[in-house]
């Protein structure tokens, strides 16, 4: 009896229909027939939720010696059945189009799910990077711009200059402007720098500030100019790096028109008489701190302001005392050597009461306030624009003048009246120093010829003070 030979037959999943899906139960599974099946099958699996079920797409395919299974991914997300197209879903007719470039990827090699490990830690790695320059982004902001200059110019010795810096950035970008401050320095505008600006000069000032916003541009266009150039300078400090700046936008502020306007070369100088009136009203400032200040300057030839209140204890000999100049590009302040004469180092005496060595002034300034900070220069002028202003209501002066008129005061009257020479003037008051005899040969301090010059002067102010009718002109050799 011969028996009926049985013939196996390849069975081929129905393609999936919508309505197949939907009746599907939790935890079945369906091969869709509808695409080849030689590199992976596309299947759907029902999957028990707590608030319902879901229905979500996966690849099956053979790899690494197995049977591997993924969940079907789109942008990065798992994607679950929609009969209609939507965000973060998958209809039937795309799953199968993903299904067709996976089945591609196994054919040419690619592991899906190894791949999707890559991509992962690619992704990771991306968003690590993309973190660290938000964080970045945040620290490299206009103030840490600003306040890595501040840094240059202390470790350049300048520490007068960096109090300025940091001083103007406090005043005029920080407090009125602290959004534009914790802003990155990459996205400061040209339109930015202006607003700041315009706060000291614009229509709307109620007191113009012009030097005041020409310094502070300026500081803003070199600090820039230094975060770009940092990159490839090795001595530049560290914290003017990774700003990843394109461009200065403080560069692109005009400055000719506020120049014109505010920095204006000043003529003005005090007569004999407004000169006595000026000493006389010196003498009765209320603040014997200010007094002492103002009279140090005066008596020591108009000496630089700014310059004179960083004197400290460590500055003074019994013979002298030294300022230090860091006008112009010096890389270290010029040593400015002064005699210190008797009607100089009694004011100096009085100022070391005034200013004793403690927690609050370790380094022994002579001029440390009460909270142990060094006073403003601004302060000062502001204290002989006050007295500018008395002496035009008390009818000893027509036309008003400021501090920086003082110096020009001195060395107008060391020229015209005593005949002081030039180059006694330059090495007494410290500008005009810039020759390659003076800059490079010339290393003495002129300490005799400085000594007889100021011998002179303080005679002539003692003079003018005592309102002597006639001073004698005197040559100085």
């Amino acid at each position: 009896m011969t028996t009926p030979s049985k013939t196996l037959k390849r069975t081929v999943g129905k393609p999936l229909t919508t309505a197949a899906i939907a009746a599907m139960k939790a935890g079945q599974i369906l091969a869709d027939g509808g695409i080849d099946t030689g590199a992976g099958r596309l299947k759907i699996r029902k999957r028990q939720t707590k608030t319902g079920s879901v229905s979500e797409w996966l690849y099956i395919y053979w790899g690494g010696g197995k049977g591997k299974r993924v969940t079907m991914v789109l942008n990065g997300k798992a994607s679950r059945y929609s009969p209609k197209e939507q965000e973060g879903f998958l209809t039937i007719a795309q799953a199968r189009e993903l299904a067709r470039k996976l089945q591609a990827d196994v054919q040419a090699g690619v592991d899906p799910a190894m791949q999707r490990e890559l991509d992962k830690a690619s992704t990771q790695k991306a968003q690590a990077a993309a973190i660290g320059k938000l964080k970045d982004s945040k620290e490299k902001t206009l103030a840490a711009l600003l306040a890595a200059y501040v840094t240059s110019l202390e470790t350049k010795g300048k520490t007068k200059s960096a109090y300025d810096v940091a001083n103007l950035v406090k005043n005029h970008i920080s407090k009125p402007f602290p959004t534009l401050a914790s802003t990155p320095a990459v996205q400061i505008t040209s339109l930015d720098v202006s607003k700041i600006l315009t706060r000291l000069v614009g229509p709307d000032a109620a007191v113009k500030k012009g030097r005041t916003a020409l310094k502070l541009r300026s500081y803003m266009n070199v600090a820039f100019k230094l975060a770009i150039g940092a990159e490839l300078d090795p001595m530049a400090p560290g914290g003017a790096s990774g700003f990843e700046l394109q461009g200065n936008p403080a560069a692109a502020v005009p400055a000719t028109k506020m120049a014109a306007t505010f920095q204006t070369v000043g003529e003005r100088t005090l007569s004999v008489d407004e000169l006595r009136c000026y000493l006389t009203r010196l003498e009765s400032l209320p603040s014997a701190m200010h007094r002492l200040a103002l009279e140090l300057q005066i008596m020591a030839g108009g000496q630089r302001m700014q310059q004179l209140l960083r004197l400290t204890r460590a500055n003074l000999t019994e013979d002298t005392f030294t300022l230090f100049d860091p006008k112009g590009k010096r890389a270290q302040p010029r040593t400015h050597v002064l005699p210190l004469l008797p009607e100089l180092s009694a004011r100096i005496e009085q100022l070391k009461k005034l200013s004793p060595v403690s927690k609050r002034n370790e380094n022994g300034s002579l001029f440390a306030s009460t909270g142990g900070s060094v006073i403003n220069p601004e302060t000062l002028s502001g204290v002989v624009h006050q007295i500018s202003k008395d002496m035009i209501a008390a009818e000893e002066s027509a036309t008003p003048f400021r501090g920086g008129d003082i110096r020009r005061t001195c060395e107008t009257h060391m020229a015209g009246t005593l005949g002081i020479s030039k180059d006694t003037r330059a090495q007494l008051l410290s500008h005009g120093l810039t020759g390659v005899q003076d800059k490079v040969y010339d290393k003495g301090n002129h300490l005799k010829s400085k000594t007889v010059a100021l011998k002179v002067w303080i005679d002539y102010l003692v003079a003018v003070n005592a309102g002597l009718d006639k001073l004698d002109t005197m040559d100085i050799k």
